[in-house]
């Protein structure tokens, strides 16, 4: 069959005319007067065959629609699902906070221990002190009955214990406590004297503070009494204080220095 042929009758049957190449019609299976270009032409006379030959055309479009898989039906149009938003995960930075730099805290305290009664503690401002402060440091000693030529050794006690060692005010004070509460168990004293504000403000606790907030005497535990002075410094630069001083020192009696 010449290819303009098939196309005509396809298109006579309502069959698309564009099918793929492969798709070949059993021609021979079909009976010829439904082929046939003379059939056709006189069905096209006569009524009668012309029905009879839409009835056998209806019955082979069907079945050559079946041989080549042609719906004649409306396509369907499948509609897809929508397509779900993606669910945004949390965005976890791989970096963690940075924590805010604590102050730095720098404090720095000077013990004397010119008996076995007596523990001096004196803040350090700026530098340790000088001949002038020992001097009247070693006169109030003196004074309370040591009997001392020259003040003992020194020890100094700081924070940072070492280089950028970092903490808070309140580990300063655990820090400072711990060690003050170890010297004296290894070492039991009946008097803590604490010269100058710094040295009552940081070696006391704030409760402590709040019972005595100026010069005076302080039951720092039940061995051991904290006397509250001015520092030798501020004797120094304002004489008037050194009254102040004795007032809470002139009822202690400290004993004297083993020779």
């Amino acid at each position: 069959m010449q290819p303009s042929q098939q196309a005509y009758y396809l298109q006579t049957l309502g069959i698309v005319q564009y099918v793929p190449k492969d798709a070949v019609l059993l021609v021979d299976e079909a009976p010829a007067a439904a082929f046939n270009d003379d059939s056709l032409n006189n069905a096209s006379l006569n009524d009668s065959y012309l029905q009879k030959t839409e009835a056998v055309g209806d019955r082979k479009t069907l079945d050559v629609a079946a041989r080549m898989n042609i719906n004649f039906d409306e396509p369907k149009v499948t509609k897809k699902a929508p397509r779900a938003a993606p669910t945004a995960e949390p965005v976890v930075s791989g970096t963690p906070e940075s924590k805010a730099p604590t102050e730095l805290i720098e404090v720095k305290f000077s013990l004397w221990q010119p008996n076995s009664e007596v523990l001096v503690c004196s803040g350090v401002e700026g530098a340790l002190a000088d001949s002038d402060q020992m001097q009247l440091l070693t006169n109030i000693l003196n004074a309370m009955g040591c009997g001392i030529h020259r003040l003992p050794q020194m020890d100094l006690v700081e924070w940072p214990p070492y280089p950028n060692a970092d903490g808070d005010e309140s580990e300063v004070r655990e820090f400072l406590s711990t060690l003050l509460q170890a010297r004296l168990k290894t070492q039991p004293v009946k008097h803590l004297l604490l010269l100058g504000e710094a040295a009552a403000d940081w070696l006391l606790s704030p409760q402590q503070r709040s019972e005595q907030s100026g010069f005076g005497s302080l039951a720092l535990t039940p061995e051991t009494t904290a006397l509250l002075v001015p520092s030798l410094s501020s004797m120094i630069d304002t004489p008037q204080l050194k009254a102040s001083a004795w007032t809470v020192l002139k009822s202690v009696s400290f004993a004297p220095a083993a020779s």
